[in-house]
């Protein structure tokens, strides 16, 4: 019974943990941001660090990962355009409201949910391993 609850904690520690950081990092800084928005928000660009000017219009600075990951012509741009276009299957009278549905619904609810499977998947194997190395051959 013990173990079951251990492996069933150690399961949900990413629902839990997860809000806790986002909510720390978002209420961290000199100005903490709210916790719901009406509007993008509107930044002045700064040299030194990417601001909200960078997601409105575009970042200027120079990546620090590579053109593959980073660049419009790699994995960023392909994951805008496939974005895009499914947002217009979608919402094909509304494009913008097509792309910002399907964006969140796989960065909030697919991505996380295929982690969270792989996480449980991994914790119960840990289990299945230290259960099966206890038990005599």
């Amino acid at each position: 019974m013990r173990a079951r609850l251990a492996v069933l904690a150690a399961s949900l520690a990413p629902l839990l943990l997860v809000p806790l950081l986002f909510l720390a990092v978002t209420r961290s800084g000199a100005q903490p941001a709210p916790l719901a928005r009406r509007a993008l928000p509107l930044e002045a660009y700064e040299p030194a660090r990417c601001t909200w000017y960078c997601h409105n219009h575009g970042c200027p600075h120079h990546p620090h990962l590579g053109a593959f990951l980073s660049g419009d012509d790699g994995l960023f741009g392909w994951t805008v355009d496939a974005l895009h276009a499914a947002g217009d299957v979608v919402s094909p009278r509304a494009p913008g409201l097509g792309y910002g549905a399907v964006n969140l619904a796989v960065f909030c609810a697919v991505w996380p949910g295929a982690m969270l499977a792989l996480w449980v998947i991994a914790v119960r194997q840990r289990a299945r391993i230290i259960a099966l190395r206890r038990s005599p051959a």
